[in-house]
Formats: C-alpha cells, structure tokens, sequence
C-alpha cells in the first residue's frame, strides 16, 4: 500500500476514528491503493512545489500523517522529528492502558483511585480541566468518569475478537452496576500540588472521546510555533489543516467523509470538502464494532442508556479547534439532530449529520465548503 495516496486522502476520521484507546492494527486502514486519487481534480495548473509527508504508526494506536507541500526537505524532516517527539510524549502521558518507565499516566490515576493521589504533568491536569468543561458544555455526555462502563463493552468487543464462539453483549445488571461509579466530580485535581486523585476506588478515567483531539490540539501549535505555516496533520482522522494549500490555486485542501455504508464499495465516499486553516474530525459506528444476532454494537456509548447510540451512522465536524472539533462529533453522535445544530452554532461549527437510513443533514454553511464537482462514485 502506498503511503503517498493514503495522505491524498486526508481524511483518516472516516477510517480510524473514536476511542483512542482502542487499539489499532494499521492494516485496518482501507486499503487506498484501491481507491481514486481524491485530489485529481484539483484546480492548480501546476504541481511545481514538492509533496512532502511521514507517516507514523507507534502512537495513539493509530495512523499519523504530516503532509506539506515545500521545497526545503531538511525544514520538512526537522518538523518531522518535532512532531515525532511530541507524539511520543502525548502517548505516554495521554495513555490509560500501558505504563511507561518514570511516566505518571492516566493508568497511573486510574490504578491508584481509591489510594492516593498522583502528581502529574501540566498537560494531564489541563486536559482533565477541559473534559470538565465539556462535560458541562454536553450536559454530562462526554464524561470522562465513564470508564467502567466503557471498560465493559471494550472487554466484550474483545473477547468477540479473540473468540467468536463466545460473542455475547453485556447484561443490564453488569452495566448498571458500572454506570454507580461515573461522578466525574470523584475526580479531585489539586491545582497547587499538581495532583490527581480518584476519591471513588471503582471509577475510572477513559479519554477516548476527547484525548486525542487535545492532544492533536496541543502538537499543532507546537508545530506552528516551529514554523509549520501549511499543512495537514492527521493523528488518527482528528485532521488539523493549517494555513493555505499553495498546490491549489484557492488554497483550499480536499477532505473526504467516508461512505458508513461499508457494503457500497462503488461509492467509498459521502462527501468531500474544501477547507483551509481548519479542523475536521468525523466519528462513526462502522469502524469499531462487534456483531451478536446479526446487530452491531459500536464504541460510542449514551451514558444515559449504557448502550451504544443508534441514532447516526455517521457525524461530521468542522470548527478552528481540533479539541472541540473532536468532543463535538461524538457529542452530536449521541443526540437529535436540532439540539446537535444548537450547540454548533452556539460554538461556531459547521456538522454534517448520515442517520441510518442513509439520509443526509446539513449545517446551514455546510455547502459553501461542499466540493459538488467532485465525482463521489
């Protein structure tokens, strides 16, 4: 498979998107040499500025992509290497399943709840101050406090991996005995001593549906601070498009949203965009699943139903942060529609809403960014 069309694509939210701490087997990824070169009707008249990108599998068990276009390789390979170490640090601290030597980690919070606290890095205490804040902003949706009742469904879905023989969904009583141990307020961050401590021994942290976006978040402007002007960083499908495309002659980059209707091969596409200086993420029900009596039970869990959500196929997001951009889609994943539409508007975003029947919903702006002329089939 070739890496240089899977950065043409540009749009690994529709292909490895969700809980972060999934783990992730790069041949997953669809394979894209099957796939039509998504930028083959670009405008430019000319292709003068060299492509440039790396791609990374080692961190967020996931696939990460840096694309530019520019001249200078040596530039190119030392925001490579900036880029590399900084995944490398948000991996490890970001992480709530491996432990790492001389790494205080979520795992680390977690393992201790009940025992003491944790001093931590700033950047655990920061992100756990924002996933208060957008458990506020989704009235309780995102709730990072929901780990044992992810941590059930995980366990499931992997055991009908490992074992299909043995599939079978968690029972009522199994979830709802998990779902007494959610108070995110159990989560006590101590500001002067850089601590964390879980005061409730059965709650458990799980990042999954806010993590990786702020960790996306937090390299980008790392990379802009080192001169990074025109790009595309994709860290798991959370894509942050920084600056002007100066191979298209309006500056534009082309995102695609996956087709969730994986048995419409003849249509590997829902839609493509043309943005600049922007982030995109798409979550969806297609990609981590298992099947029990022929009905699939995806990774985006209602914390109010302790079930997956069955009202979209697939939600897309486009806003200036990748954090939000990525606590929205699996936010708006969860609920109607006209409430969804609230909360972008009231955060400057724009979503793009696939139920399961098919059919199609648009923020009022969504087509000024539609690419119409592209051909999805």
């Amino acid at each position: 498979m070739s890496l240089k069309k899977i950065v043409y694509i540009l749009a690994l939210a529709t292909l490895i998107t969700g809980c972060a701490n999934d783990k992730v087997d790069p041949k997953e990824v669809k394979d894209i040499e099957e796939v039509e070169d998504i930028r083959e009707n670009e405008t430019s008249d000319s292709r003068s500025v060299k492509k440039l990108d790396k791609t990374y599998y080692e961190y967020f068990d996931t696939v990460t992509t840096l694309l530019t276009y520019s001249d200078d390789e040596d530039e190119f390979k030392r925001i490579s290497e900036v880029l590399e170490k900084e995944l490398a640090k948000y991996h490890k601290l970001y992480n709530s399943y491996d432990e790492f030597e001389g790494v205080n980690n979520f795992k680390t919070i977690n393992d201790k709840a009940g025992v003491e606290p944790v001093k931590v890095e700033p950047e655990i205490i920061e992100l756990i101050d924002y996933s208060k804040e957008m458990y506020e902003l989704t009235g309780g949706k995102i709730n990072i406090a929901l780990g044992r009742v992810l941590e059930v469904w995980h366990n499931y879905r992997d055991i009908a991996t490992k074992d299909p023989d043995s599939v079978a969904i968690p029972s009522d009583k199994e979830l709802e005995e998990a779902a007494k141990h959610k108070d995110i307020d159990a989560i006590e961050v101590d500001h002067e001593n850089s601590t964390v401590f879980i005061k409730d021994p059965e709650v458990r942290i799980d990042i999954g549906a806010i993590g990786k976006g702020f960790a996306t978040e937090k390299i980008a402007e790392v990379l802009k601070n080192e001169g990074f002007t025109s790009g595309l960083l994709s860290v798991g499908g959370d894509d942050v498009i920084i600056g002007l495309n100066p191979n298209n002659e309006e500056g534009k980059w082309k995102i695609a949203v996956q087709n969730p209707f994986l048995d419409q091969k003849d249509k590997p596409y829902a839609a493509v965009v043309d943005v600049s200086d922007t982030a995109f993420v798409t979550s969806g029900d297609y990609q981590r699943y298992f099947t029990v009596d022929g009905k699939n039970y995806h990774h985006i869990i209602d914390p109010e139903t302790n079930y997956p959500s069955d009202k979209w196929k697939s939600v897309s997001v486009t806003t200036d942060s990748i954090a939000l951009a990525d606590t929205l889609s699996t936010y708006l994943f969860l609920i109607d529609q006209e409430e969804g539409q609230k909360i972008l508007d009231e955060n400057n975003a724009l979503g793009y809403w696939i139920d399961t029947e098919g059919n199609e919903y648009k923020s009022e702006g969504w087509d000024e960014i539609e690419d119409k002329d592209f051909d999805l089939d």
